[in-house]
């Protein structure tokens, strides 16, 4: 029964930060710069849908952020390491993607400009 209660949660949690990324793409639609709004957008994914383990067992999983702002409030700056690690990681790989991104397009602008 619990493990059924906790995927209905996740489908709740998903279906709601979808419906937040669809407003939040439309907020960050009127930022002119690319650079700026990509990453903007890629902040909020990494934020809303990075998973991590709750509490001390590694049998649930729960947003990221929500496990460091609990581990931080409930256990203080040690504990909230372990949410902090996996958002940090999240947050590389996902500026790791913007930076390809930008140098591939940079590069297509380049070509089309040459020819």
């Amino acid at each position: 029964m619990i493990e059924t209660e906790h995927l209905l949660g996740w489908l709740v949690y998903i279906a709601a930060g979808i419906a937040c990324g669809f407003i939040w793409w439309q907020l960050t639609s009127y930022i002119r710069h690319g650079g700026w709004r990509d990453l903007l957008r890629g902040v909020f994914v990494v934020v809303i849908f990075t998973p991590w383990y709750a509490g001390d067992g590694h049998v649930f999983l729960a947003p990221a952020v929500v496990v460091l702002l609990i581990d931080l409030l409930l256990e203080g700056a040690t504990a909230g390491i372990k949410g902090g690690v996996a958002l940090l990681f999240s947050s590389f790989a996902m500026l790791v993607v913007l930076t390809i991104r930008a140098l591939l397009f940079k590069r297509r602008v380049q070509k089309a400009e040459d020819s």
